[in-house]
């Protein structure tokens, strides 16, 4: 855990730092249906965009006009992969198959463009910590599987990912919009199918999604007209 100190202090002055400003500003609170796959040991075939699992997705941030503002996002999901073709490396049989449930929680910059239109583009970038927990065909945790990697090979279930991220949001009123995103997640683990030293793929994992999101303005200064649904009338 001593690796993930600063991540962690990070998240938490970025969470005080909302808090405070929080009663000058709007909240924007989101929900969302998440789509995840990965990149790693189990589709090096060039199959990672072919399946995603279902999962979900919060954030918090301030409703600003400025190009740049700060996000809080937690989640979860998972990812199935299976690669019947992997052959015994040193007398030790890698696992063929892994589901891997896993949750997020993260801090981003997000840049949004085109801010006064009802229709706008966004990037955003971050970091935060991913937990995840592989498992064979048979629900059974990999971790404790020391037979499907060699003895050198331990690992934990939490890890730093360094989310990226585009999309576009389309304002429904002054309190509604919605919002389709996708995120390339890095990974600082190459666990996350449970296949390390003996894989085929160099480098970390990742996890890829897609995100549907729908965000709720909480603006208590500014409350809806019944006669003006798109909401740009104060009472």
């Amino acid at each position: 855990m001593r690796r993930f100190a600063p991540i962690l202090l990070t998240l938490l002055i970025a969470t005080m730092a909302m808090a405070q400003d929080a009663p000058q500003k709007p909240l924007r609170v989101g929900i969302g249906l998440l789509g995840s796959a990965y990149v790693g040991d189990l589709n090096t075939g060039g199959e990672a965009l072919t399946r995603f699992y279902p999962g979900m997705a919060f954030s918090l941030q301030f409703a600003s006009t400025k190009l740049l503002g700060p996000q809080l996002n937690t989640g979860f999901g998972k990812f199935v992969a299976q690669d019947r073709d992997i052959a015994p490396v040193d007398g030790i049989q890698p696992n063929t198959y892994v589901e891997t449930p896993y949750f997020f929680v993260d801090f981003r910059l997000r840049a949004r463009f085109l801010r006064e239109r009802v229709i706008g583009p966004f990037v955003s970038a971050g970091v935060g910590l991913l937990g995840y927990t592989p498992k064979d065909i048979k629900g059974n945790n990999l971790l404790d599987n020391s037979s499907t990697r060699k003895e050198e090979e331990i690992y934990g279930s939490l890890t730093a990912s360094f989310p990226l991220s585009f999309g576009t949001e389309i304002r429904l009123s002054h309190f509604v919009s919605v919002a389709c995103e996708y995120t390339f997640r890095p990974t600082g683990s190459d666990y996350l199918d449970n296949i390390g030293i003996l894989g085929l793929r160099d480098g970390k994992d990742k996890v890829q999604s897609l995100l549907l999101s729908l965000y709720f303005t909480i603006d208590p200064e500014r409350t809806i007209n019944p006669n003006n649904m798109r909401g740009r009338d104060r009472r």
